[in-house]
């Protein structure tokens, strides 16, 4: 056939490939097709990466990625021609025209192999997605008339598969003409030095007419419809990134949560087909997991993407962890689409520094977004860039809105033409938008046009069927589902005449959700998983306040729902943490009873029955269902007194089977009251630790001295603006034989600058403020996790050829987060250690890294050697296991100690105990003793516990740790060497508050009950901070009443200190004094003048 006539205009974006030296840009004028371009990009771009990943074994790996060239992916794709035309030929019936579906879930290359190859070989290929339910593929399968059916290897593909195939043969006569096709495996594609590879022979232009491709609808309002796209219409999707402002040819777009069935997926890697943007996608595996949005975000980060775009509600999930925050702002864009973004949330994300980007499109039109402007969007964040190729319509609306309708064009086909508008043939997007004031070509959408809720994981719910089937109960007069916005629906009900109830009576509200209940089941079951109403979600009207109608009888829906906001809002805060509050928990958590509840909570929420080897997510679960499933095992374990390590957000997403879930909860359980991490756990755990270890280990430079001896010294200290780096660097600044101190943090975001958030610390802590314009401190943004420590070559090179110590202070304190999180501050490690080894001083600078007593975590209640913990090295990770915190630290001290051990490194681990306040009594306010403090005043006691502490003032630990940096000891423990009683400290402080002083376990269970108060949640716990610690306080309530030997108040670890106080003098008996009620004084005045406390 021949090009397309007349050829296309070429695009007025930028031109890609320019910045990259393996990327070449494909003609886009119609000359080829786009399967056409692949061949093409064999030829021209073979050493370009299509995707990146990170592979099972990363710690072996240099970069902690791999990349999949074009070279390979089109060597694929020529594989799968030949897999699928042997399959086609091989096929009973024959058919003129092959239309082949793909009903599979497989790794992204793997799919995007069998789809386009099965295009190379001039047929049709059509994705489709496996959360349609039985009915909704049959009706697919038999609108397309496909002719072969590719199918996934997963139980539960298989089992919809035939379940379609079945309803195709009873209701249309033709199954046995729809052939099945087993799905090659990525080796089978992707092959390794393959010398005999042959390429096909080279592709006839196809007829631009011909589908290539059928995607589908949602199937939100009824069932998905089939959309063609013919060779035109993929050509002109692939044009549409060419319409931007950038060059992506360098940048790595993470797709590592979508599918290539979905759309925004296929817009994407038509985009990287395109302007040779790199894929970041998960690891090709026979069996692929579905990702958290923790494992998301992780898996971006280790791939090295710039890009990343997905549904609000993940975004959603990242933007309440300030270390995932971190991670967003080093992305060129974070895009979102598909739904709504919380307003409040993208306002606080662009605050902190993230470029958020609103992307706009849909299976029908593509993509109808610019791809991508070259300034990020700023506050205008919800605002929409139309591409220039769009032409569109937008007609006023009586509020200052518009209806937006596209018109199609040259440079753009509609898929599905479904109005006309002023005579000519256009797409109703359906959505009421509001333009920008001053640039015509943005807007944002502010409301469907038709009744269609948008969820913020980006699914659709069509209302009408689902309040029609709940309309039919007799005690039902309205149903108006809600949700806009939100992760789940629910439904406001109004009953009918003479069954009303007072739904603030707990009793009446559930006898009514229970009475209409099997109504609400049956609409259920026609709706999408994904628009399932759970029993929590039926709001119920008050007699008081009945919904709106206008003067005719008619519901107003909208007006209806705006006079149930507040109570609409509020059971969406309640069911957050609630569950499935009917299943009752098991007898015993003994393997056996607990399966048996573990299958009455998956089943009940997924609303169907699982195999216990079925895959919850394979099987039609999601984020939503996931938490409904965590909470329920949650509420279980607590209600059975069970006290156990947090289980995470992720949890559901590790353990994803019945049978996973069941011997995870059942290990951890299985001891009652105490905390039992199970065996398999724990050495996966300290095979994780390990592997970093290994990973950031191999390879060290070696020291080659090119200098002689500094005549001063010189200080790199990171973190200069914490509560201890600021004590250090207030200490440091006194030394003469310091001559210069490179005070090194993070990079600012439009936030304060670093002058600004040092002089803000030096003044909170009573330190002198004027030290920040000494000639002597050098402030320095940079970021240790990436080569260079994220400075120019200069400074780099000035800092590299003069610093003599290193004080590694900076670290972030969240016991929440798990190891791979650390990840990018251990590599930080690793980063300072090659910059002390490239020192050209005839000794490399002596690193300090600061640690913590949280790498005693198993020495917290399982420290098996008598007496105190020694100042050495811990080579045993399972010492550590527990918080991801204590495990970075393990594994950031074990790179030290290896690098000290291979090299002329010699560096010095600083563990350290409880800090309490400094000179000025300056002391956190979040930690857990000033919140237990604190909650004196709320509770009107304090706890009493048995036994010494060793806390030390931060002031004191400063000068310390830098006395230290000339130890000849490779490990040292920072606490007070002259231990204080528990009884001293709080006896004294419940004087001075008026608390009583009650036993600890007492004291906890003051605490949890203040949780049964009416007062918000969220005004509770700013009162009573001590809340937020509501689980490391019921663990230390179930600590012995009197310590055993080596043990400190709470059976905290006692720290030998010997060596310590040998080499740091300001530790000395002659120096420092045990702590007195005159410290305890200065910590209630400082808490007092910040407000924490009430003044006296």
């Amino acid at each position: 056939m021949p090009a397309l006539s007349p050829p296309l205009p070429p695009p007025t974006g930028a031109k890609h490939g320019v910045n990259s030296e393996t990327f070449r840009s494909p003609p886009l004028d119609g000359s080829i097709s786009v399967p056409q371009i692949l061949d093409y990009h064999l030829a021209h771009s073979p050493s370009h990466p299509l995707f990146r990943y990170k592979p099972h074994d990363a710690a072996s790996i240099a970069t902690g990625y791999k990349q999949i060239l074009w070279r390979d992916v089109v060597r694929a794709v020529h594989r799968a021609a030949r897999f699928v035309t042997r399959k086609v030929e091989e096929s009973p019936v024959q058919a003129a025209s092959p239309l082949i579906a793909i009903l599979a879930n497989p790794d992204f290359p793997t799919y995007f192999a069998l789809q386009y190859g099965i295009i190379r070989a001039g047929y049709t290929a059509f994705p489709i997605s496996p959360r349609n339910s039985p009915e909704a593929v049959a009706h697919l399968l038999h609108q397309t008339g496909s002719t072969h059916l590719v199918v996934g290897n997963e139980q539960a593909l298989r089992e919809l598969a035939q379940s379609a195939l079945g309803l195709v043969a009873r209701q249309h006569q033709r199954a046995s003409a729809i052939v099945d096709i087993p799905i090659p495996a990525f080796g089978d594609l992707y092959i390794e030095n393959d010398v005999d590879f042959e390429p096909l022979p080279p592709m006839v232009t196809p007829d631009f007419t011909q589908t290539a491709l059928i995607l589908h609808s949602s199937g939100s309002t009824s069932f998905p419809k089939p959309i063609p796209l013919t060779h035109r219409i993929q050509l002109q999707w692939c044009r549409n990134v060419a319409y931007g402002e950038m060059d992506l040819s360098r940048e790595v777009m993470s797709l590592h949560s979508l599918p290539l069935f979905h759309a925004y997926a296929g817009m994407t890697s038509s985009d990287a087909i395109t302007a040779g943007i790199t894929l970041g996608v998960l690891a090709p595996s026979a069996s692929l997991r579905t990702p958290s949005p923790e494992d998301i975000l992780e898996e971006a980060v280790a791939t090295g993407c710039t890009l990343i775009a997905n549904v609000p509600s993940n975004i959603e999930v990242w933007a309440s962890d300030p270390v995932s925050v971190a991670h967003l702002t080093k992305f060129e864009r974070v895009m979102f689409g598909g739904a709504p973004m919380n307003p409040e949330i993208g306002d606080t994300l662009v605050a902190s520094g993230v470029r958020l980007q609103n992307l706009y499109g849909a299976t029908e039109i593509g993509s109808a977004c610019m791809i991508i402007p070259a300034e990020a969007p700023g506050d205008e964040w919800n605002y929409i860039t139309l591409s220039p190729a769009q032409t569109p319509y937008f007609q006023p609306q009586e509020d200052r809105t518009f209806e937006l309708f596209l018109y199609p064009s040259e440079l753009i086909s509609i898929l599905l033409v479904n109005t006309e508008v002023d005579g000519r043939p256009a797409y109703a997007t359906n959505d009421i938008v509001l333009r920008h004031p001053t640039k015509p070509q943005k807007f944002k959408v502010v409301r469907r046009a038709d009744d269609q809720i948008m969820l913020s994981t980006g699914e659709k719910t069509n209302p009408g069927p689902i309040e029609a089937t709940i309309q039919k109960h007799p005690m039902v007069k309205k149903a108006v589902v809600f949700g806009r916005g939100k992760m789940q629906n629910g439904v406001l009900i109004e009953p009918t005449s003479g069954n009303g109830i007072d739904p603030t009576d707990v009793e009446a509200l559930s006898s009514f959700r229970n009475a209409i209940w099997e109504s609400v089941e049956g609409a259920n079951t026609v709706a999408p998983s994904h628009s399932r109403i759970f029993k929590e979600m039926i709001l119920v009207t008050s007699p008081s306040k009945p919904m709106a109608y206008t003067d005719k009888g008619s519901l107003k829906k909208q007006i209806s729902i705006n006079l149930y906001s507040a109570e609409i809002e509020a059971l969406y805060v309640a069911v957050e943490d609630s569950s499935q509050t009917d299943i009752e928990p098991p007898a015993s958590w003994a393997y056996t009873d607990t399966l048996i509840f573990v299958r009455k909570v998956v089943n009940k929420v997924l609303g169907h029955v699982l195999q216990d080897d079925d895959d919850i997510f394979q099987s039609g679960g999601d984020s939503l269902q996931a938490t409904w499933i965590r909470n329920t095992v949650l509420r279980a374990l607590r209600e059975s007194g069970v006290s156990m390590m947090k289980l995470p957000q992720s949890f559901i997403y590790s353990a994803p089977t019945i049978s996973k879930l069941t011997k995870y909860i059942s290990s951890l359980s299985a001891s009652g009251p105490s905390v039992v991490v199970a065996p398999d756990y724990v050495e996966a755990r300290a095979k994780e630790m390990i592997a970093m270890v290994d990973k950031y280990t191999v390879n060290f430079p070696a020291h080659t001295p090119t200098a002689p001896a500094p005549t001063s010294e010189v200080a790199l200290l990171t973190g200069s603006t914490g509560a201890i780096g600021s004590a250090i660097l207030a200490h440091l600044v006194t030394l003469p034989s310091v001559s210069r101190i490179y005070a090194f943090n993070r990079k600012s975001k439009n936030g304060p600058s670093i002058r600004q958030r040092q002089l803000r610390s030096l003044e909170d802590r009573g330190l002198d403020v004027s030290i920040i314009d000494l000639p002597k401190v050098m402030f320095v943004e940079g970021d240790t996790a990436v080569p260079g420590l994220g400075l120019s070559k200069e400074l780099y090179f000035e800092i590299r050829d003069s610093v003599t110590f290193i004080i590694h202070n900076a670290w972030r304190l969240d016991f929440n987060l798990t190891l791979s999180s650390f990840e990018p501050l251990i590599h930080g490690v690793r980063n300072l250690a090659d910059l002390a080894l490239a020192s050209p001083h005839p000794a490399p600078p002596r690193v300090l890294f600061e640690s913590s007593v949280s790498v005693l975590t198993t020495a917290l209640t399982d420290w098996s050697l008598p007496g105190s913990v020694p100042e050495r090295a811990l080579e045993d990770p399972r010492i550590a296991i527990s918080m991801g915190y204590g495990e970075s630290k393990w594994v950031s001290e074990r790179i030290l100690q290896i690098a000290s051990e291979r090299t002329a490194l010699r560096g010095v681990v600083i563990r350290i105990g409880q800090l309490c306040g400094g000179s000025n009594g300056s002391w956190n306010q979040s930690e857990w003793i000033p919140s237990i403090i604190r909650s004196g005043e709320v509770l009107g006691a304090l706890p009493q516990a048995e036994g010494d502490v060793s806390w030390l003032p931060a002031s004191v630990a400063a000068v310390a740790i830098v006395e230290m940096r000339n130890s000849p000891y490779t490990t040292l423990h920072l606490a007070h060497p002259r231990r204080t009683p528990w009884s001293l400290i709080f006896e004294y402080a419940a004087k001075s508050i008026g608390a009583e002083l009650i036993s600890f376990p007492e004291w906890f269970a003051r605490l949890e009950a203040s949780l049964q108060s009416d007062e918000p949640q969220v005004e509770l716990v700013k009162r009573n901070p001590a809340l937020l610690l509501l689980d490391t306080f019921r663990s230390l309530s179930r600590k012995p009443d009197v310590p055993g030997p080596g043990r400190e108040a709470l059976s905290m670890p006692v720290l030998d200190t010997d060596r310590a106080v040998e080499v740091a003098p300001s530790l000395s008996e002659k120096n420092l004094a045990a702590l007195s009620t005159k410290d305890i004084d200065r910590w209630l005045r400082y808490w007092r003048k910040s407000e924490f406390l009430c003044v006296k």
